[in-house]
Order: C-alpha cells, then structure tokens, then sequence
C-alpha cells in the first residue's frame, strides 16, 4: 500500500521530467526556426555560409602548422568567406576542395540554395580581401615547390575590383592548378616565373583577365581548360615562355585578346578551340613556335563586326605572328571579318610557315600577308596567289 509520502515523490519526479522534456523540445525547435546556426567543420574549424567570418587565419595557421614535408587541407562543401588572403610561402600545401561547383552567375540559384552561384566547395572574397590565395614574393628567398589546389571555387565581388583568385608571385615549380573555377574576380590566375607549372580542368570565366603568366616561364603546361574573359582582358597571355604547351583549351568571347604570348620560344598551341569578336585574337610573337587549331572570328547577334575595344585596324590580323621559323599548320580559319581585313599577317622574321591551312567564311584577298621584310616566308596549302598580299618579300606560295 503507498503512503502519502511515497505518492508525492512519484509526483515530483513526473513533474520534473515534464519539465526537463519540455525545455528539451524547446531548444530543438529554436535551433531551427526561426533562423539558420553557422556551422563549423569538425576537420578544419571553418566557418560555413557566414559573412562576417574570417576563415583564412584557420587556413594559414594550418599551413603554417605543417611539417616539412607539406600535408592537405580539406575545404568542406559550404560557402567559406575569407576577409584577408591565404598565404603559401613554403612548399608541399595542397588545398582540396569537394568540387567546383555549379559556377556560373546565369545558374539559378533555385537549383543550389545557395546565397551565390556554385555549389561544392566555395571561397568567397570580401570587400577589402584584393586576393584569394597568394605565394608572396619574397626577395632572396627559395622559390616554392609542389603548391597544389584543387576542386574548388572562387568567387569575388565583382570584375572591376581588382581582385585576384590565385597569385602565385614566388618564384616557383611544379605547381598544380586543377579544377579550380573563378568567378567575379579581374584575374582569375596570375603566375609569376612558373617552371613546370599545370593548370588543367579549369573554369576561369566571367573575368577580366583569365591566365596571366608573368616573367619568364620553362614547360607550362595549360590543358583542357575554359576561358573566357571580358573586354579589355586578356584569357591566356604569356610572357617570355619557353617550351609552353597550350593544349585542348576552349577560349571563348569576350576578351580582346585570346591567346597572346610575346618573347615565346619553342612553344606548342595545339588543339585549341578559340572564338573572338575582335582581330588580333592570337598573338605569337618570338621564334620556333607551332600553331595548330580552330579559330573563328564570330560577328555579333545583330550581324555587326565588332571594333576593336583598343583601337586596333583590321589589318593588324585575326592571327599575327611576328618572329623567325614559327610553323601555323594543320589549322581551321572560319572569319566573319570584313573581306579587306587580314586572317593571318607575318609581321616580321624569317622562315615562317603556313601550311595545310584551311581558311573560309567570308571571302578574302588577305587570307595571308607577308611584311615586306620577311624573308624566307612559305605559304603552301593554305591560300592561292590571288589570297595572299605578299608584298615585295621573296614568299614562296604553293597552291
């Protein structure tokens, strides 16, 4: 038989765990409603989809915080803002992400969810962040060796901001750029004195600048990658390479300038598709380069031939090249250009080629030019005497 006493304790404790069932409840329901809690990678310590959080501090310090021998930071999918840049100024860091995402600002973003465009795993800059990821230059110091990022996004506040999505300015080797996509930023990849570099399954659209290779370069490779730019941008513009492989790339409207490589020597652009709106939309200037690709110069919706965003006439060329013993063959010329302007001018140099050429569109009696100081100059395949104003130079012509 229960007492008075004993029905009062069973009482209380029913009450208690009412009570302690209630506030539990409770802090269930608020932590979802009626707003979203920041969530943190239990990896890394980032912050995830919060504005006004800082992540590269976490970053670096987990660089700074590698052994010799490098190691891997893991980016989680989610939105990680960063206020300041991510610093690599030592060798063997590789940063991965999940994947690049969806990217583009014309994907809805109902399909992601998301505050931006792209999924997977996303660094977004802020305002006063003018860099992404950076290898700063440092004046007597070794170069870095092995950086590799990977699968990953960047995005920034707009094309006219000045801001940077990767700057390697240290002298370097071996340096991995592989699915990495950009967006919203002036340059998407900026590389200075690279030696044995790859960029290789990369977006590097809605730009100003695409790649930028700076100083002097040994083997880079760029393969399989998307460019496209904006006016008064370059998409692929390398200064002084030697041995470059520029190979499989789709470079789209609408920089003017596609691809551009000055003070080249013993270079490869081979199996590229590229599209302009403006003459001069490859530009090889140096000595033992090959030139093998598509290229089309594209009017706009309206039918318009567009003028050039830097004032250039149409006779500077669709393709100039400018130096001794640079081989275009095996190549297709599709130009929507007006019939006076040039398809392909050979500015100057001796023993130039072009070979096996296909070139069409709108008709044309300056498929090819020939300065009148080029010696040595050879046009076989290509075009008939009556496409070719070879000035006073010695060219041979073989139709």
């Amino acid at each position: 038989m229960e007492t008075n006493k004993s029905i009062k304790k069973s009482n209380l404790k029913g009450r208690r765990n009412f009570i302690l069932g209630l506030f539990v409840w409770l802090l269930t329901f608020l932590s979802g409603f009626p707003f979203k809690a920041k969530e943190v990678s239990a990896s890394t310590g980032l912050v995830l989809n919060d504005p006004n959080f800082d992540n590269a501090p976490i970053i670096n310090d987990l660089i700074n915080n590698m052994p010799p021998s490098g190691g891997v930071i893991e980016l989680p999918a989610g939105e990680m803002w960063i206020h300041s840049p991510i610093k690599i100024n030592r060798s063997y860091v590789t940063i991965r992400g999940v994947n690049a995402g969806t990217r583009s600002n014309i994907d809805p973003e109902e399909q992601t969810g998301l505050n931006h465009p792209g999924g997977g795993s996303k660094l977004v800059l802020g305002n006063n962040c003018q860099t992404a990821i950076v290898s700063e230059k440092r004046v007597g110091a070794p170069r870095v060796s092995s950086i590799q990022l990977e699968s990953f996004l960047i995005q920034g506040r707009g094309t006219d901001k000045g801001q940077i999505a990767v700057n390697i300015d240290q002298d370097n080797d071996a340096v991995r750029i592989i699915g990495v996509s950009t967006i919203n930023v002036d340059t998407g990849l900026r590389l200075n004195g690279a030696d044995a570099c790859t960029v290789r399954g990369c977006w590097i659209s809605e730009v100003r600048n695409g790649l930028l290779s700076v100083g002097s370069s040994q083997q880079l490779l760029v393969a399989n990658n998307y460019f496209g730019t904006q006016p008064l941008g370059k998409s692929v513009f390398l200064e002084n390479p030697n041995w470059a492989n520029i190979v499989g790339n789709n470079i789209y409207p609408d920089g003017h300038v596609c691809l551009e490589a000055i003070g080249a020597n013993d270079c490869m652009f081979i199996g590229n598709n590229i599209q302009s709106y403006y003459t001069g939309a490859v530009i090889i200037k140096g000595n033992g380069n090959l030139f093998s690709g598509k290229v089309q110069a594209l009017r706009d919706g309206a039918g318009n031939w567009k003028s050039d965003p830097i004032g250039r006439d149409g006779l500077y060329g669709l393709i100039h090249v400018d130096g001794n013993d640079n081989h275009i063959t095996a190549s297709t010329i599709n130009s929507a250009q007006p019939e006076n302007n040039t398809r392909i001018l050979i500015m100057g140099g001796n023993g130039n080629w072009v070979t096996n050429t296909k070139i069409y569109g709108i008709s044309s009696n300056r498929k090819v030019v020939v300065n009148g100081s080029c010696v040595d100059t050879r046009i076989v395949h290509s075009a008939s005497s009556f496409d070719v104003d070879k000035s006073t130079s010695n060219t041979i012509i073989v139709w």
